[in-house]
């Protein structure tokens, strides 16, 4: 007889072996064929709200209490810390503490993991630290400095993003600078600073955090020995959120699982939603051209949402040429249709929204921690904020700052790395002069000339400060810091995690400074410093905190239990669930983005943006647009987006038809107006005063037919390929001589015939 449990079931260390059968309780048929497949790729394409995690943990016990691998023989990978953390939970309830044996972590976590163990073979020592974007922003700049490059004309961002970009594509400085346009004398100044960044890193013994996953594969290419043995040793490798994965994530996964070939894949492209971090679709996409005997299971089922909220979900998705088919459904209830509400600007909006939040709280009896605000943009969510402070609604605004990224707390952060490894030239110049100690911009440029004359890193040239030519209070500053760095390492020999970053604030002056400045915000940044203590509390050897502290990512930092409503962009939105959602803003050139409207690729990914936002909802969902918004100064007339137009008729109850006629913020005497009364369903007016007439372009009425020659204020002349819709939300796909296929929205679109 099986034993009986839950996924939540807590057996303890001395748990006994688990009947195999027993895992198979619970689930759907695709999933028990998921859990039980063995020999050979397995690719699981998984709706939102399908279980996906119950399967992967399912899968990940079965496979050890069927006794087809030991916990030591798997990996499975994660996009975040939580994830991984609860993934770990999961398993080790289900079949015991022998599951602590298993690689279960973040991709980052992994290749750092590996790199530790074997860095050497690209010539790092194994104590080296990791430079978050910051730190790598910093450095980028310095160097530009020194070839004396305008950072004004060329943003040290920028240059950082492109050599990320290039990293991600796996692009070595020499293969970036080979295909350099020799006309774009950008890219060419780019490839002298990828070139000079990649030698400080080492010379620091330093990574990004780009170059742990590159790094982690450069490694392996470079020993075969060492592949090898990574190789041999997982014979299964799970990975969820494949849609996610990028060039280099996906060439590692490939690599570790040749040997064995049991790599299981967990993905949905329907939320592929982060091409503008290097994400690649196709990733998945093309799973079954990698690996022809694949086996392809579809999860359809949606334990979370109702079949109302999921219909939408599946007609917006529908539009989307590049995924795999399917269409959730749901066992539980129909539920009530999806609220529209059309306000007459972001003001009307936002008050609207506050309105509602208390509607739901009182007649769905939710608390204000049940309910989520997205918007498509950060700035949008200025007045959203001003009329929940208006109106009295706690809130909280996540991927606001970090805890991690509080200047005092990456302050401590940079001594703790410069204890673990002194050639960390980023953390030495974060706080060679924090604190103050009379080492400003002049002493650090002598400290670095005469480090880089001598072959010393930054922390080890204020060994030699008076040799560098410092003198007064910056020499007197420069051999504290010196004096302070050594005996900070003489401490961490004895000293636990927590009792250092305590002596780091002390004999730093961090704790003196901020107790000097006697302010409100300075007592609140020493109970921050106190709370980083707590977290060291938690680790073994300060380079384990340190690792940690650069791993944590923001959904890492997400607390369900706030007694708030919850306010973020759709990006953040990924991978929770709320009883109640609004999404804010859906107008053309806002959701979908400006950019997206003449970009397939791009109109592809906000439509599964929006997909995700729609499948976050549990039993309401709440969508809003303004008929006139304020965008970069300016008071602009909108139109509704083409999501709203997707959602069948059916779905919805427009709350604006049945409000009284509202005073619209916008200019009386604009001409050209087009839309006023047209409902989100082709033909049908909803004939409320609440919506103002939208500025037109026009083009709209040119009554365009295949095949005609047009000719557009930016991209030229052009070919019209296909028209779609007609009035306000009329579309043309065009294939302009120069610039490609761009889908246009007319009514917006300065186009006129050739």
């Amino acid at each position: 007889m099986s034993k009986p449990f839950s996924d939540d079931a807590l057996w303890g260390d001395d748990a006994a072996p688990l009947d195999p059968a027993s895992l198979l309780e619970g689930l759907t048929e695709p999933q028990r064929r998921a859990v039980l497949q063995r020999g050979g790729p397995l690719l699981v394409v998984a709706g939102a709200g399908s279980g996906k995690t119950r399967v992967l943990t399912r899968r990940i016990a079965h496979i050890l209490a069927t006794g087809d691998a030991r916990a030591w023989e798997i990996m499975a990978i994660t996009f975040t810390n939580k994830a991984a953390d609860e993934m770990r939970r999961r398993v080790i309830e289900l079949v015991g503490a022998d599951a602590k044996q298993m690689w279960v972590s973040t991709f980052h976590s992994a290749c750092l993991r590996m790199l530790r163990s074997h860095a050497d073979v690209l010539g790092y020592e194994r104590g080296f630290t990791i430079y978050d974007a910051g730190d790598a922003e910093s450095a980028v700049e310095r160097i530009m400095k020194e070839l004396g490059l305008d950072t004004k004309r060329l943003a040290p961002r920028s240059v950082a993003a492109a050599i990320s970009a290039a990293k991600n594509e796996m692009l070595s400085p020499d293969a970036y600078a080979q295909g350099v346009n020799s006309d774009n004398p950008n890219q060419r100044r780019i490839a002298q600073i990828y070139e000079l960044y990649a030698k400080r890193l080492l010379l620091a013994n330093s990574m990004d955090f780009d170059d742990l996953l590159l790094n982690a594969v450069a490694m392996m290419k470079k020993d075969a020995e060492v592949l090898g043995s990574y190789q041999h040793r997982f014979k299964y490798l799970l990975v969820d959120e494949f849609q996610d994965t990028n060039g280099v994530q996906n060439e590692l996964v490939m690599m570790l699982a040749a040997e064995h070939r049991n790599l299981c894949v967990v993905g949905d492209s329907d939320q592929s939603i982060y091409r503008f971090r290097a994400a690649d679709v196709r990733n998945i996409l093309q799973f079954e051209q990698r690996y022809a005997d694949a086996d392809v299971i579809l999860l359809e089922q949606n334990f979370r949402s109702t079949q109302t909220i999921l219909d939408a979900a599946n007609a917006v998705i529908a539009k989307n040429p590049s995924r795999h088919a399917k269409n959730l459904f749901t066992d539980g209830e129909q539920g009530d249709q999806i609220r529209l509400y059309r306000a007459g600007d972001e003001y009307d909006e936002g008050r609207w929204i506050a309105s509602e939040l208390r509607r739901l709280r009182t007649e769905a009896s939710l608390d204000w921690n049940q309910m989520a605000v997205f918007y498509r943009t950060n700035a949008q969510s200025r007045v959203l904020e001003e009329e929940m402070l208006r109106a009295a609604i706690p809130y909280r605004v996540i991927s606001g700052m970090r805890f991690y990224d509080r200047k005092e707390i990456k302050n401590a952060l940079a001594y703790a790395r410069l204890v673990v490894n002194p050639r960390d030239e980023a953390s030495a110049r974060r706080v060679i002069n924090e604190p103050k100690r009379g080492i400003g911009e002049a002493a650090q440029a002598k400290l670095g000339a005469f480090g880089a004359e001598h072959g010393l890193s930054f922390a080890e040239t204020t060994h030699y400060a008076a040799e560098a030519g410092l003198s007064g209070r910056a020499l007197a500053g420069a051999q504290k810091f010196s004096f302070m760095l050594d005996e900070l390492r003489a401490l961490s020999n004895d000293l636990a995690p927590r009792e250092l970053i305590d002596a780091i604030v002390r004999e730093s002056g961090m704790g003196d400074a901020l107790r000097a400045e006697n302010s409100d915000e300075a007592y609140s940044r020493l109970e921050n410093l106190g709370e980083l203590a707590s977290a060291a509390a938690q680790y073994d050897t300060l380079l384990d905190f340190v690792e940690r502290m650069a791993l944590v990512a923001d959904s890492d930092q997400l607390d369900g239990g706030a007694g708030a409503i919850s306010m973020m962009t759709l990006h953040v939105a990924k991978g929770l669930e709320y009883p109640a959602v609004i999404i804010s803003g859906l107008e053309e050139t806002i959701f979908p983005h400006r950019r997206a409207l003449s970009d397939d690729a791009e109109l592809e990914e906000e439509r599964r943006l929006c997909y995700v936002g729609i499948t976050r909802a549990m039993r309401h969902l709440v969508l809003t647009h303004a008929w006139s918004r304020t965008m970069w100064g300016n008071r602009v007339d909108t139109i509704a987006s083409r999501f709203l137009l997707e959602i069948p008729g059916e779905l919805v109850r427009d709350l604006s038809a049945t409000l009284p006629a509202r005073r619209a913020s916008f200019s009386s005497d604009s001409e050209g107006f087009v839309g006023r009364g047209t409902d989100f369903t082709e033909g049908r007016a909803f004939g409320t005063g609440a919506a103002p007439p939208v500025r037109s372009t026009g083009a709209e009425k040119l009554d365009l037919a295949v095949g005609e020659r047009v000719v557009h204020d930016r991209f030229g002349p052009g070919t019209v390929v296909s028209v779609d819709g007609s009035g306000a939300h009329a579309r043309a796909s065009v294939q302009f001589d120069e610039h490609g296929t761009k889908q246009l929205v007319l009514a917006m679109t300065p186009l006129r015939r050739a």
